[in-house]
């Protein structure tokens, strides 16, 4: 038997009201598809939160509605590859957010995974790589960085430091980033393709540090031409290229 979510749900809320005499329920009129509504969020499943952000704020019945279309999962991915062109909206930041922290705060113990893995990776395949480490800003403010980046391209008109990915600190002592490499203190590191030039040539792979771990497949989803990498599995990944 095929799951109805929009059921469940309806249901759900529905036992937030009471029922009058009559046996009907008075949840009113109109009421919103809400996902801060604990009796949603009870039933709703956790990788299903980014997914229905974008119905948020929508009318629960016609939400609902849609949830149990037949054609759902297709309705579904149209709309996604259409969405994928503008990277994420503002108002999808705070469920990515929530999705990667799940207290409700950023930890101070984070992104550390680069700083320690990326040791191992050897000077003479990291060089090959152009890079840039996205730490000089909050944590929070660095996804919103990268999905400017991802969605607009980096802009020529403006100063973008780069640096191999690694390479021997005695050569790479003048390139000011503390190693001669890029920055691996932040939660991204953009890599350009072997022998390629970042602001000539584009990203083509992000290294996701540790902050981050938790939306790399709704990354992936939404910038499907992009390869994201864990800092954790990012020397191995780069050594194979």
């Amino acid at each position: 038997m095929v799951l109805k979510l929009g059921l469940v749900i309806m249901k759900a809320v529905k036992k937030s009201y009471p029922v009058l005499r009559s046996g009907v329920s008075a949840m009113p009129e109109g009421l919103k598809f809400d996902l801060k509504n604990p009796y949603i969020l009870e039933v709703l499943p956790e990788k299903k939160l980014v997914e229905l952000q974008k119905f948020d704020g929508k009318k629960l019945n016609t939400v609902c509605r849609v949830l149990d279309r037949d054609d759902f999962p297709k309705l579904l991915n149209r709309y996604e590859r259409l969405s994928s062109r503008g990277g994420f909206r503002e108002d999808e930041f705070q469920i990515l957010y929530k999705k990667a922290f799940p207290s409700g705060k950023v930890p101070v113990d984070i992104n550390l995974d680069a700083f320690v893995f990326l040791n191992d990776l050897k000077p003479q395949i990291g060089s090959k790589f152009d890079a840039h480490g996205l730490a000089k800003v909050s944590v929070t403010d660095q996804l919103k960085q990268l999905n400017n980046l991802l969605t607009r391209g980096i802009n020529k008109d403006r100063p973008f430091f780069t640096a191999p990915l690694s390479c021997d600190p005695k050569l790479g002592s003048g390139l000011g980033t503390g190693g001669g490499h890029a920055y691996r203190d932040g939660s991204f590191i953009l890599v350009s393709d072997s022998g390629k030039s970042l602001c000539t040539d584009g990203i083509k792979h992000v290294i996701v540090n540790d902050a981050y771990y938790h939306i790399i497949s709704d990354l992936r989803r939404r910038f499907p031409k992009v390869n994201f990498v864990r800092a954790d599995e990012a020397v191995e990944y780069f050594s194979r290229l």
